[in-house]
């Protein structure tokens, strides 16, 4: 083969959640959420946590499958590649007790000779955290900054040449501008009155600019001209829809995977006999045929153990 089991059990970490390995074991993804290290300041992304199953070991078709269609054998090559990998790490695993596959993890044994798994940290499985990478948090005290300032501040005032007649000049030039501040705050009252007086007449041609204007140019010391426009004025309110964009999954069950399409004709009209919903996927050249579909992931778990009863192969396909 051009790449190795291992390679492809990875590829398909990335979009399913569990990746069996027939006669070795199995591979479960749990998402998890970022984390906040706040000892080490350390932000991790969201990632997908690799559990490994020593119990999932019946084949269920989608490495093979994925195998055959991205080497270009047949599932029948694909199948004996699969079994010689797997009977290789199971060798290796017992007579050197450790084990490792590029990409997955570390497999040890442990004293009462359990399978333990260490996910390999430098690949993060989760598509919707790709590229992403941890950061540290740097801590920022303001409080040396804070201090600098209130110094400075002092030292400002402890400076500054007690002159009187710096500060008669000083109150030369406040007492204007406090005069103008307050003509200008009266003013801005009177304007605000005048359109408070616009909004409840509705349509305005019955108040007209001159009114307007002799209202806001009583005052003799400050001249404030305004053009209005005598047609109605008519409030919009605009209403901004903000569009939720919730992504939703379809959980498949499936039956099986063929590479021609009669033998997965016959399988979705056997299905479809037993009253299954069942519909065919299209995957590339491969073709899977499906019992059911849900869009909720506990009620496909709970269909998918129920099948196991009857078809042990069955697995199920998130997209």
């Amino acid at each position: 083969m051009n790449k190795s089991v291992a390679h492809y059990i990875s590829e398909l970490l990335f979009v399913h959640d569990c990746v069996i390995l027939a006669d070795f074991g199995g591979f479960v993804g749990n998402k998890k959420s970022a984390q906040l290290n706040k000892s080490a300041g350390l932000l991790t992304p969201p990632s997908k946590q690799i559990l490994f199953n020593t119990n999932l070991k019946k084949n269920d078709g989608l490495l093979i499958a994925h195998i055959a269609d991205q080497e270009g054998i047949t599932q029948d090559e694909a199948q004996k590649q699969v079994q010689i990998f797997a009977e290789v790490s199971n060798e290796k695993l017992s007579s050197s007790k450790v084990l490792r596959l590029l990409k997955i993890g570390l497999f040890t044994i442990g004293h009462e000779g359990n399978v333990i798994f260490t996910q390999d940290s430098t690949t993060n499985y989760n598509l919707h955290a790709y590229g992403m990478s941890p950061t540290y948090k740097k801590v920022i005290s303001r409080k040396d900054a804070t201090e600098r300032q209130v110094k400075a501040t002092v030292r400002t005032i402890k400076n500054t040449p007690k002159n009187t007649t710096l500060i008669f000049r000083a109150a030369a030039v406040i007492i204007p501008l406090v005069a103008l501040s307050y003509l200008g705050i009266y003013q801005e009252e009177k304007i605000n009155n005048v359109y408070s007086q616009m909004t409840t007449l509705g349509p305005l041609n019955s108040l007209s600019s001159n009114e307007i204007n002799e209202t806001l140019a009583s005052n003799k010391k400050t001249t404030i001209a305004i053009k209005i426009d005598e047609k109605p004025i008519t409030n919009v309110i605009k209403k901004e829809k903000i569009a939720t964009v919730i992504t939703k999954k379809t959980y498949y069950i499936i039956a099986g995977a063929f590479n021609e399409k009669m033998n997965a004709n016959k399988m979705h009209k056997k299905l479809v006999k037993w009253n299954y919903k069942s519909d065919i996927l299209k995957e590339g050249d491969l073709l899977r045929v499906s019992y059911d579909s849900f869009n909720n992931r506990e009620d496909a778990v709970l269909a998918l153990n129920k099948i196991k009863q009857e078809n042990p192969e069955a697995w199920l396909l998130t997209k």
